[in-house]
Order: C-alpha cells, then structure tokens, then sequence
C-alpha cells in the first residue's frame, strides 16, 4: 500500500491510501480521507479495516511526514513502513543547494562593496561567478554521465573555486548509487552507514536537516532495501487526480468529484 497527501483544491488536502496492486486503474484507491490529522485518519480506517484485513498488509511505502509514518504504523501494524527513496535523496539535495545560494549571497554581498569601475572576474566559459553559479542548480542534482559539455565545463569551474560542492556532489550520487545496488539491507545498512559518517565529516550547517532525517528515519528508510519500494505509484496517482481535476475545472461540488473518484478507481 502506499499513502500520500493531495491538494483537491483551494489548499484543502486529503490523504489518500491506494493499492500499488491496482496499477493506477479500477481497484487502486483503498481510502480518500479529508485531512492529514492522524489521530482521525487512524481511527477511520482502524474503523472501516478489520484487523484480519489489516494484518495482510506487508509493506506500505509514504513520504517522510511524521503524520504519513505514524498512520501507517498504527494502522498497518504487521507492515514494513518505507520512506520513499526519493524522498531522502530530495532532502540530501535541497541541502547541497543550500550550499550553493549560501556562496552566492555571498558574492552579490561583496559585488555590493565592490568599486563598480572594476568589472567582476569572467571565466573560460565567458560566465562570471555569480552567473555560473544560479545557473547550476540543476546541474548538481544531476548524474555526470547526463551533462552536456556547457555544464560539464561550469561544474569543473565551480568545483575547482568550491571544493565543498564537489564533496556534496559526490555524496549526492554516492546516495544515488547505494539505492540503485541490488543489494541485501544488511550490506545497505553497512553502506548507508558509511554514507552518513562521510556526511558527518563535511562538517557543513547546511547538512543538519540531513543528519536529523537519518537519525530519526534510518529504519524506515534502510526498508526501501527489503523490497525497493517506492511511493512512485501514489505520486503517479496523485497526477491523474490532478489531470481530472483539471478537466473537470476546478472542484466545485467536493462531495460528487470523490464520488467520481472512487467509482473509477476504488
């Protein structure tokens, strides 16, 4: 099972807890609850799931949400929970790009005190520093192998003057590459460990949001390696509520846009 938060419309958000047996047709949506409070989502399914049914719930996959994991643990209590892989590596990215506006608050703080006669570096690639680094944001979160020759020329610019986003970087497709191993998740757990120890040794403020999601969710997340299951499926269905919604313009009566809902896909 896989569960997730949807936006019906005018910031109302629902959770919905749908089937990965159904591959995104009739037989995927299990639940579509108004809210995300879990108190009440856990007791409207603990309500309408017998214990028996919930049992044979193996695995159930969502994002790294507190109230997601708590749901799922309550409810599915004989189920593995598994915090999405990508997920965990958008948190690991998000902090490499911290890493990146930090340095160019930075410079546009010292273009500010800088004598205007004097025009600011150009480098072999004909960018300056700041240009180099807003247009390499994208670039970072991508695998090496995926640059284009312009890009591959600015990351080895950039890596030369920051030789601490070019350790984030690697670390990046470090992350990247233990996820895609098909391996056992006792060799996960080794490598994972290794990964985070690494992390630890930047010694960078930008990697605490990274070391609190490892400290606190190791175990959900070392499960992706039980069965490399993602919450991909609930964000794929998500995006067919959302094409719905969009050709139904917009969600006028709530009640009947469910009802729809759930005669094409419950």
């Amino acid at each position: 099972m896989s569960l997730d938060e949807t936006c019906l419309s005018n910031g109302e958000v629902w959770t919905f807890l749908t089937n990965k047996d159904g591959h995104g047709g009739r037989g995927t949506l299990a639940a579509a609850i108004p809210g995300t409070k879990s108190d009440g989502i856990i007791s409207i399914l603990v309500g309408a799931m017998g214990k028996s049914l919930r049992r044979k719930v193996k695995e159930v996959t969502c994002d790294l949400s507190p109230s997601m994991m708590l749901i799922a643990a309550e409810v599915f209590y004989n189920a593995h929970v598994v915090n999405d892989r990508f997920h965990v590596q958008q948190v690991y990215n998000e902090a490499v790009d911290e890493i990146r506006i930090d340095i160019r608050r930075r410079l546009m703080a010292e273009d500010n005190n800088r004598d205007k006669s004097v025009q600011p570096t150009t480098y072999s690639n004909g960018e300056t520093m700041r240009q180099i680094l807003a247009r390499s944001k994208h670039t970072l979160m991508m695998s090496r192998n995926k640059w284009t020759d312009t890009q591959r020329h600015r990351a080895d610019i950039l890596f030369r003057h920051y030789p601490i986003l070019k350790d984030a970087y690697r670390l990046a497709m470090e992350l990247r590459r233990i996820f895609n191993m098909e391996i056992s998740l006792t060799k996960a757990t080794g490598k994972m460990n290794e990964w985070y120890g690494k992390v630890m040794a930047l010694g960078n403020n930008n990697f605490r949001s990274v070391i609190k999601t490892f400290k606190n969710h190791a175990p959900t997340i070392l499960n992706y390696f039980r069965r490399r299951a993602t919450n991909a499926s609930a964000e794929a269905f998500n995006s067919k509520v959302k094409i719905f919604r969009s050709q139904m313009r917009g969600v006028r009566d709530r009640d009947f846009f469910i009802f729809r809902l759930v005669k094409l896909y419950a």
